[in-house]
C-alpha cells in the first residue's frame, strides 16, 4: 500500500475538514451522532475520493478489517453533549455562559473564556479562565447544564500551554485529595487472600482486617457501576459480602454464564 498521492485538483478539502482529520489522529474522536462526527466523515470520503481506484479500493478493503468499540461492558458512555460548540468557541476566541453543575448537585452561572479541551478516560475537560472566580480553570463538560456563546471575544497569553496546564492541575488534584479524609461514595466490602490485594491497587481503602489465611477490605469504588466493572472480572479470586446488590448482581450475573453453557452442553 506505499505510493499514494493526493490528487490535489479533486480533494475538495477545506479548514474545518483537514481540522477534523488532525484531530482524529490525535486520537480524539467526535462524538457520536454530532455535526462534528458528520464532518469526519465527509472529510474522508473527499479525501479517499481523490486517490486513484486502485488506491481507494485498498483503503476501502483495509477499513472493513478494523472497529472500534468505544462503549463499556457496563453502564454507558457519559456523552458531553456541548463539546462542539465548546471546540468551536475554543478556535474563535469566542466566550461562553454557562449553568454549571457543582459535584455537591448546586448550579452557577459562569462566563468563562475557554482556552482548551481535554479528553481523559473518555470524558471531556475545558480549560477556561472564570471571570467570577478570575483564574483557569478545569471544567468537566458533562457537569455542563447549558451553554451560551457570546460575541464577546477574548485574548490569551501567547506562553499558555494546555498540556503543562492539565498536568500542573492533575498534581494539585492529587495532592488536594491525598491532604484531606477522603468521603467513601460507594463502599464495597470484599474477601480475599494476601496476594489478590494488589489487584484493587488505586482504590481508597478504608478498612482492613486479617482473618487467618485472608483478608476483609472495605473500599470506595466510586460508583455501582464501577464496583460491577471490576468485582465481576475478579469474581473468582475475591468474594463480595457488601453491598447486598452488588453481590447479588454478581450471583445473577454468574448463574446467567452457568446456564449458557450448561444449555450449550446439553444440545
Amino acid at each position: 500500500m506505499e505510493g499514494y498521492k493526493i490528487n490535489s485538483s479533486a480533494e475538495g478539502l477545506k479548514s474545518d475538514d483537514v481540522f477534523t482529520i488532525l484531530l482524529s489522529t490525535m486520537g480524539i474522536s467526535p462524538e457520536k451522532n454530532t455535526e462534528t462526527s458528520a464532518q469526519l466523515k465527509n472529510a474522508v470520503i473527499k479525501l479517499e475520493n481523490s486517490l486513484s481506484e486502485e488506491h481507494r479500493q485498498e483503503i476501502l478493503k483495509a477499513k472493513d478489517r478494523f472497529f472500534v468499540d468505544a462503549s463499556p461492558w457496563w453502564g454507558k458512555i457519559i456523552e458531553a453533549e456541548n463539546i462542539d460548540i465548546i471546540k468551536k468557541a475554543i478556535l474563535d476566541f469566542k466566550k461562553l455562559k454557562i449553568n454549571y453543575r457543582k459535584y455537591g448537585g448546586q448550579v452557577s452561572q459562569r462566563i468563562i473564556r475557554p482556552y482548551g479541551a481535554v479528553k481523559k478516560n473518555s470524558q471531556w475537560y475545558v480549560a477556561a479562565f472564570c471571570e467570577k472566580k478570575n483564574e483557569i480553570r478545569v471544567f468537566k463538560c458533562s457537569r455542563i447544564d447549558s451553554i451560551e456563546v457570546l460575541s464577546d471575544g477574548f485574548t490569551m497569553a501567547e506562553n499558555f500551554s494546555l498540556e503543562e496546564f492539565w498536568e500542573n492541575s492533575k498534581e494539585q488534584f492529587v495532592k488536594k485529595a491525598a491532604s484531606h479524609t477522603p468521603t467513601i461514595i460507594y463502599p464495597v466490602k470484599v474477601k480475599l487472600i494476601e496476594e489478590n490485594i494488589k489487584l484493587l491497587d488505586g482504590f481508597n481503602i478504608a478498612s482492613s482486617l486479617k482473618k487467618e489465611d485472608y483478608w476483609i477490605l472495605t473500599m470506595d469504588m466510586i460508583s455501582f457501576t464501577t464496583a460491577c466493572n471490576v468485582t465481576f472480572s475478579l469474581s473468582d479470586r475475591l468474594e463480595v459480602l457488601e453491598p447486598l446488590e452488588l453481590r447479588k448482581f454478581i450471583v445473577e450475573k454468574s448463574a446467567k454464564i452457568l446456564n449458557l453453557y450448561k444449555a450449550f452442553e446439553n444440545k
